[in-house]
């Protein structure tokens, strides 16, 4: 007999679309704020040399004339709506410059989000409950900590890429490239999945010793217990910190690595970032700031409800 659908707790669920909707507003009056008090968009797009007529002209242009609050309301009801307009340096729609970016970099960050969250929990698994393994992987994870994403990087170009050939050293695949589209992003992901697996596999030993270490595992340990059961139920216990840390990477997927663009010249949405705010351009800069708030808002209630499902003490917590 099938257990009971547990109730659905809708007040606390009225109590994450307020914190999503009021993180949404935050973030576009934040992007707003830095651009109008930090610098002014029209001197920086014509540099030093032009004359308080121009700027006032291209200001007037821009829209910068209006009051500060005027123009605070109007842009975050355009954030919240998706709204960005056009990209003041290049004249197209910055929500379309956004997606045409985001494809470049999901296509490495997403395959290397993956293999690196399944390495690093079955990593920290095999940490938790073996010695010499904790000591190997704990050595390995501070190499890779405390060595700059840039050295990574052109060290796994040279070795890999270089020297044995295995991948392209950098480029995207485009009309007419010599080599399949795949074998462009593969060493990038890879890249990604390292770094990633660093700190994560510690957190993951961390979260499972915690949990094989409990008391009522002992006690069924006590009873005699198979281990494998033991494990099961540790397993369950750490899904939540495990989901939670799923969760925060989930904004590293979107933006991606500025690092790994760069070097590997791939056009994405991490190299678009820091090219639009050398550019002053606010409408950019705002769609991708507002969009991997929202994708991180959303990734998060998913996590929240995945550990609300498996995990009856948040169930009994939100009804409380």
């Amino acid at each position: 007999m099938s257990s009971p659908r547990p109730p659905i707790p809708w007040p606390a669920v009225l109590r994450r679309l307020v914190v999503a909707a009021a993180s949404l507003v935050l973030v576009a009056a934040l992007v707003f704020a830095t651009f109008e008090w930090l610098a002014d968009p029209a001197a920086l797009r014509l540099g030093r040399g032009a004359s308080p007529e121009a700027r006032e002209a291209l200001r007037a242009a821009m829209g910068l004339d209006r009051s500060f609050g005027t123009r605070l309301l109007e842009h975050v009801a355009r954030a919240i709506t998706f709204d960005f307009g056009p990209s003041q340096a290049r004249g197209e729609p910055a929500g379309a410059l956004m997606l045409q970016a985001l494809g470049p970099t999901l296509a490495y960050a997403l395959p290397g989000w993956l293999l690196g969250t399944a390495a690093a929990v079955l990593g920290g698994l095999a940490a938790a409950r073996r010695r010499g393994v904790d000591r190997a992987l704990s050595g390995l994870s501070t190499a890779v900590i405390s060595t700059s994403s840039v050295i990574v990087v052109v060290l796994a170009q040279h070795v890999l890429a270089h020297r044995l050939g295995w991948f392209p050293v950098l480029g995207w695949p485009l009309a007419g490239a010599g080599a399949s589209p795949l074998a462009y992003v593969m060493l990038p992901a890879l890249v990604w999945a390292l770094l990633q697996w660093g700190p994560d596999v510690r957190h993951y030993r961390a979260v499972f010793e915690r949990e094989l270490a409990a008391p009522h595992l002992d006690g069924l340990r006590a009873r005699g217990v198979p281990e494998r059961r033991a494990l099961r139920h540790a397993l369950r216990a750490a899904v939540g910190p495990i989901v939670a840390r799923v969760g925060q990477r989930l904004s590293h997927v979107v933006v991606g690595s500025v690092v790994i663009e760069e070097l590997f010249n791939i056009p994405g949405l991490g190299a678009l970032l820091v090219a639009a705010i050398h550019e002053a351009d606010a409408a950019l800069v705002q769609a991708i700031a507002v969009a991997t708030a929202a994708v991180t808002i959303a990734g998060q209630a998913l996590c929240d409800g995945v550990v609300w499902l498996v995990d009856p003490r948040v169930r009994r917590r939100d009804v409380a």
